[in-house]
């Protein structure tokens, strides 16, 4: 199975150009599934104007969707979605004319901006399920949430498709956290973090695909667009299949002790006898 990691940026204001965008690289390419970064249908922005959330679906997704059926192809992308209860900060799972959404369940309030202030939280974790290869679906500060990690590989999830949009310091911790995660959990994780200048704040790229023992087995650099992974799904499930989860540690009610102010006493120390 290939996987398309596209790492470019979506245009604040002006969701139309990012649907060009996102279809120049799908019809550009053949893959199974294409993954682009978090919130790349609005454009990476705080403002709820410029998000134009209300137009996404016409101007965005629906046409995703048409380009999906035709070219058989999976593809998930970062998009603000409306719900009852708030805005959410979503990865949206195009299948064909089939829409789902996991929503950010993590807020980052250390991130490009506090997603606290703006975004409602998510609660459920999600598994696709693309011919037999079950992606667990995370989006920014999720991955840093051990027991969402550890829910998709009790689940057997065979990898974690993750979504941000990270600068290039958040990117350098971001990067080990997703590697711990990886090896302590024998989970591939595969990265897919927005690249280019927003207003204010250059965004990292540096994509990364990483193996089941936490090693880094293919990157972008911080201006490359496109990189397609080959997945041996087989290999996938048989280390699935093989995944030893690590026990949780059981810590117990916790105690103060209180040291004391020891006043010196010289006499407590024997002295040498040859030297004092």
């Amino acid at each position: 199975m290939k996987i398309t990691l596209v790492q470019s940026r979506g245009i604040i204001n002006d969701p139309k150009n990012n649907f060009f965008k996102a279809r120049m690289r799908i019809n550009n390419v053949d893959s199974d599934v294409f993954v682009f970064p978090e919130m790349f249908c609005s454009g990476l922005t705080k403002d709820r104007t410029e998000m134009k959330a209300e137009k996404l679906m016409d101007d965005v997704l629906t046409s995703v969707a048409k380009l999906s059926q035709a070219k058989g192809s999976t593809v998930i992308c970062g998009c603000p979605i409306i719900k009852d209860d708030g805005l959410r900060n979503s990865a949206v799972v195009v299948d064909g004319y089939d829409l789902k959404e996991y929503d950010k369940i993590v807020m980052d309030a250390g991130g490009v901006f506090d997603d606290s202030e703006i975004f409602t939280p998510g609660s459920s974790p999600m598994i696709v399920d693309r011919q037999g290869l079950r992606m667990g679906l995370t989006v920014g500060a999720d991955l840093s949430e051990d027991a969402l990690v550890r829910r998709y590989a009790e689940d057997g999830a065979d990898m974690i498709v993750c979504i941000s949009a990270l600068t290039d310091p958040q990117m350098d911790r971001f990067i080990l956290i997703a590697m711990a995660a990886a090896a302590k959990y024998s989970m591939p994780i595969m990265l897919c973090n927005m690249a280019g200048p927003d207003p204010g704040v250059v965004m990292a790229g540096r994509s990364a695909y990483i193996n089941a023992a936490g090693e880094i087995v293919e990157k972008c650099t911080s201006g490359s667009d496109v990189r397609e992974i080959r997945i041996d799904v087989d290999e996938l499930k048989a280390n699935t299949a093989a995944r030893k989860i690590p026990g949780t540690t059981v810590i117990g009610d916790g105690s103060v002790y209180a040291v004391k102010a020891v006043e010196p006493d010289p006499s407590a120390v024997d002295k040498c006898p040859l030297f004092g």
